[in-house]
């Protein structure tokens, strides 16, 4: 059952139409959908990126929801256009490792490949699926006029790799920048809740050893230190300022973690 909420993930940003038809194209098949936005400002083409965030953002809405993301470099090839079931969500999105980390975080995740033909959702252009594909799609599913079985056959998701996993040793940690947000903080793949009672003793990073701290104002301002971020991950950062500005840092750099 969904629950008649549909949110929007996307790199199309707010200053052109295209969330706005994306919207009309969804309000189009039904007026009753609640549409939610939850960003437009991923980097273009930063498939990476929207997964991550697609993982952390999902679980905060209400069971039945269809989330629509399309951050789609590949648009108009032959790469698949697929709809996945996870948690009791339904996400819509290109078949370029734009699920990878929600496949890989929810348990009895399926997926089915869209059958825009046999739906009668043509795309009417080879740049923008957003308008033409998936938004019309999300909407059928969210109104319930189409139901997941009914997407199309089953399939399995193109192996990526966009959002890599940390490697666990006995007492430390092998991790990575895998996304850095507005503020310049580092969000790693690294999982505190993962490690042993009491936590990282030690965060590394580019040559610097982090103390862990519990929020942004246990250190002065201009220090350079690490903590448990909102979603869970372990977050590297720098007080009132930018700990990727300071490091030099970028999505790949890695991070270690003992204890």
């Amino acid at each position: 059952m969904t629950c008649g909420v549909v949110t929007l993930l996307t790199d199309f940003g707010t200053n052109d139409p295209f969330v706005g038809v994306m919207k009309g194209v969804i309000l189009q098949r039904s007026t009753r959908l609640t549409i939610v936005d939850v960003s437009h400002a991923i980097e273009p083409q930063q498939v990476g990126d929207a997964a991550f965030w697609l993982a952390q953002a999902f679980p905060w809405f209400p069971e039945g929801t269809v989330h629509v993301a399309v951050v789609d470099p590949g648009v108009g090839t032959l790469r698949r256009a697929v709809v996945g079931r996870a948690a009791g969500h339904l996400f819509v999105a290109p078949d370029n490792g734009l699920l990878e980390a929600v496949a890989r975080g929810a348990s009895g995740f399926e997926a089915r490949e869209i059958d825009a033909e046999r739906l009668g959702v043509r795309p009417t252009s080879r740049t923008f699926h957003g308008r033409d594909l998936f938004a019309p799609v999300g909407a059928l599913l969210a109104s319930g006029a189409l139901a997941f079985d009914a997407v199309g056959p089953t399939c399995t998701l193109t192996a990526t790799n966009h959002v890599p996993e940390p490697v666990l040793g006995g007492r430390s940690a092998a991790g990575c920048v895998v996304v850095i947000d507005r503020f310049g903080n580092l969000l790693t793949n690294l999982t505190p809740a993962a490690f042993p009672a009491g936590g990282a003793r030690r965060v590394s990073v580019l040559g610097h050893d982090l103390a862990v701290v519990g929020t942004f104002a246990d250190v002065p301002p201009g220090a350079l230190a690490a903590l448990t971020g909102s979603f869970g991950q372990l977050e590297l950062f720098v007080r009132d300022g930018s700990a990727a500005a300071l490091l030099g840092a970028q999505r790949g750099t890695p991070v270690g973690v003992s204890w």
